[in-house]
């Protein structure tokens, strides 16, 4: 029977930035975790997915804050797997305190590889599992995209390090999330809260590799950031401001 998992969390200080909200980096760890514990919890955890030829990779993510927790808040995070659009698999988890006050929603569009390869697996593929998802009408990851603007764009550069790096050997999607802001002028982030980020993964980033980092100011309290290694383009991401 098709199902979605809940968690009760409570939000940590280390989770936290100056302003006491949880960090952008640790709303996509938990969200990204949320979808490894649902199908551990159904016995597919990753090692028997490695062991199988395939692993997860996250595509893109769309953040849709109304305000972020603070620590010491108490959370109930649902997580609701739905049916792959092409070679996407789709899963959106949600942020409410314990009151029922919708905080934050997250739409994640996933990618099935091979761990070796990392070449694009059919969907078809895991079934294997049994693993049963909800219909994915009303679905709006799988068509996110990010246009770079025309706007003049600032140039930083960030070198990939230990900390930065996942047991996939590459830059943690969640790790992009705190180099976007690191680029960013503090009073947006500590006068204002996130009302969206969007991030779009286009190649990986691996130890050692430099980040080129383009930014521009958009209207409306909006930034572009684009990174490239080796003259490809990396990812791409766009954050917005109330």
């Amino acid at each position: 029977m098709v199902e979605t998992y809940k968690k009760e969390i409570l939000v940590t200080e280390p989770e936290t930035d100056i302003t006491k909200r949880m960090t952008l980096s640790n709303i996509m760890r938990h969200s990204q975790q949320m979808g490894s514990e649902h199908i551990a919890s159904m016995g597919i955890d990753y090692n028997r997915m490695y062991r199988d030829g395939m692993v997860f990779l996250v595509n893109k993510m769309l953040i849709t804050i109304d305000r972020r927790p603070v620590f010491g808040e108490e959370l109930l995070l649902t997580t609701i797997p739905r049916k792959p659009k092409g070679a996407q698999f789709i899963r959106d988890t949600i942020f409410e305190t314990r009151a029922g006050e919708k905080l934050i929603e997250v739409s994640i569009s996933w990618m099935l590889v091979s761990p070796d390869t990392h070449k694009i697996l059919r969907p078809s593929v895991f079934d294997v599992y049994g693993f049963e998802m909800f219909p994915n009408e009303g679905e709006y990851i799988t068509g996110y995209r990010i246009r770079r603007p025309e706007a003049e764009t600032v140039t930083h550069l960030r070198q990939v390090k230990y900390s930065d790096l996942d047991y996939n050997f590459h830059v943690n999607n969640a790790v992009y999330a705190a180099i976007v802001c690191d680029t960013l002028p503090l009073e947006p982030l500590t006068e204002r809260e996130i009302a969206s980020f969007g991030i779009v993964y286009q190649r990986e980033a691996k130890a050692g590799e430099v980040i080129e980092l383009d930014v521009a100011a958009l209207p409306d309290a909006a930034y572009y950031v684009g990174g490239r290694v080796a003259e490809e383009r990396c990812f791409e991401a766009e954050i917005k401001f109330r």
